[in-house]
């Protein structure tokens, strides 16, 4: 096992050790590769309806892509386990955020070309309301600097226009 992949176990087990949550590890890595967008989504201090519906949206496209068999209820599941963490985490933020985020520079050194994604999904949310505030400004600047985001991938999805 890499480095990388051993930081992010140890983050895994130690989440899951606290919240008792019933990710596999693959669910929790992806779960891991959208912090960026919740600290976007509670930058300014307060999640507002736009935010959380983004949220709601994310969860249930990662309950969509996790479950493994065609059940509706298998999905439903994954997408409260995972709308019941994003919350959990929006409320505890500051106890969670540097090691989620020394998990996800080991995560981008494994696979580096997951960074544009992380980086549009960020952005999406930091814009989900009103455009971009000052404080989302802020904050998108220090995960730039601090996961080594290219500035380039800023604009959301332009691959998309």
């Amino acid at each position: 096992m890499s480095m990388p992949e051993a930081i992010i176990l140890n983050l895994y087990e130690k989440y899951k050790k606290n919240r008792r949550t019933s990710f596999n590890q693959e669910q929790f890595t992806s779960f891991l590769a959208f912090f960026p967008a919740l600290l976007m989504a509670a930058s300014d201090g307060i999640v507002d309806r736009e935010e959380w519906d983004y949220c709601r949206k994310l969860a249930f496209g990662l309950g969509d892509s996790f479950r493994e068999t065609d059940d509706p209820e298998q999905h439903e599941a994954l997408t409260q386990a995972y709308r019941k963490e994003f919350a959990y985490l929006l409320s505890h933020l500051s106890a969670w955020e540097e090691e989620f985020l020394q998990a996800l520079e080991c995560f981008f050194w494994n696979y580096p070309y997951a960074k544009k994604f992380v980086t549009q999904t960020a952005y999406l949310f930091a814009d989900a309301s009103n455009g971009i505030s000052v404080e989302e400004h802020n904050k998108m600047a220090y995960l730039c600097r601090r996961l080594q985001l290219d500035v380039a991938d800023l604009q959301a999805f332009d691959e998309l226009l």
